[in-house]
């Protein structure tokens, strides 16, 4: 198995970015676009996006607003209307469930795919991967579509107006990243992008987690008024561009393995907040130094990502399921021999680490 690279044709982020959307869709060259995202994103940056359509020459077909969920019967649903609408590109807005119900409706229907973020809560946007869920909200299956987005444009100012917590929670996918990387290159398990780690990858998630630790705090300040400093359009690429890289080539793990079996047993936290956790607990999995499993505590405590198992409304009864869940969704690609009942253990003491350093 070689390594292998994947990555977005065009990544574009900056304060006003939008006011380009007419030259990015322009190198298209689509004929019809068909709009899908949440009833939020697309009143924040429908006109925009449509105006920028207009001036690429490219048709609005239909417009699909109050995409909620991740689901077959919405992919299903929204593939049907994609291709009614004859369109050959598909523009998601929004979240992560935007992202990956438009990656999979693009995937489906062949279309071109273009991806407009207003907020930078995951690595979504720029991947091959759409993460779907069963109706109850619980894990189901992962689809790849065959490439990855052809456009990627994130404008910053509209990031910064959304509520803080979004780009907190993009910062817990975005530290996960460089430890997970580790994890895939040292156990040699294959990567999203179907090969082995890449070392370019690994560099650029370690850079991720590195843009956390050391701008996550000034982000939040600035987002707490809608403003875009430097510090903002790093933790952006940073929970975009570079977990995004970073989780595809280089590989996931441990802390989206318990993310998974945190959501199978009914917790209906936000993701990025769940693998943060994860991160913790995976670190602890692998007996980690002590110095790199504090200075990740003092992460997720200085952006705000510290959560217990009661606050996530996690029962001790519900632990060994959540090992066992874990085991059978990324757990394989720890450089440990993980367990049910180690990942358990390990689920307590992260939880217990939490607990300590808070009170």
């Amino acid at each position: 198995m070689h390594q292998r690279f994947i990555s977005p044709r065009t990544y574009v982020q900056g304060a006003g970015a939008l006011e380009s959307t007419g030259e990015e869709f322009a190198a298209l060259d689509a004929d019809r676009a068909y709009l899908l995202g949440g009833e939020t994103a697309l009143s924040t940056v429908e006109d925009e996006v449509v105006a920028g359509l207009v001036a690429a020459e490219t048709e609005t077909a239909a417009i699909a607003a109050g995409v909620g969920s991740c689901t077959h019967a919405v992919i299903e649903d929204q593939v049907e209307r994609v291709r009614e609408a004859g369109a050959d590109l598909v523009v998601g807005v929004g979240g992560g469930v935007s992202m990956d119900v438009a990656t999979a409706v693009a995937h489906r229907t062949d279309a071109l795919l273009a991806v407009v973020p207003t907020i930078a809560s995951t690595d979504a946007p720029t991947s091959t991967v759409a993460v779907v869920y069963d109706e109850a909200g619980n894990f189901l299956e992962v689809l790849h579509r065959d490439r990855n987005p052809e456009l990627v444009l994130v404008d910053t100012a509209v990031v910064a107006g959304a509520p803080k917590r979004f780009l907190a929670h993009g910062m817990g996918d975005a530290m996960a990243t460089h430890f997970e990387a580790q994890a895939v290159a040292e156990s040699g398990g294959e990567t999203d992008a179907g090969g082995r780690s890449a070392f370019a990858a690994i560099d650029i998630a370690e850079r991720a987690y590195r843009r956390v630790e050391e701008h996550g705090a000034d982000a939040l300040a600035a987002v707490e008024r809608s403003a875009v400093t430097p510090a903002v359009e790093r933790i952006v690429e940073a929970n975009t561009l570079l977990s995004g890289l970073g989780f595809e080539s280089a590989g996931t793990a441990g802390a989206h393995a318990v993310q998974t079996g945190l959501t199978n047993v009914g917790v209906r936290e936000p993701h990025g907040l769940l693998v943060a956790f994860g991160t913790v607990v995976e670190l602890v999995l692998q007996d980690r130094d002590p110095e790199v499993l504090d200075a990740a505590l003092e992460v997720v405590f200085d952006v705000g990502l510290d959560v217990t198992l009661d606050e996530l409304g996690v029962a001790d009864d519900d632990l060994a399921r959540v090992g066992e869940i874990a085991c059978e969704h990324g757990m394989e690609h720890e450089p440990v021999d993980p367990s049910p009942e180690r990942v358990d253990d390990a689920v307590r003491t992260a939880d217990e680490l939490v607990r300590r350093r808070r009170y």
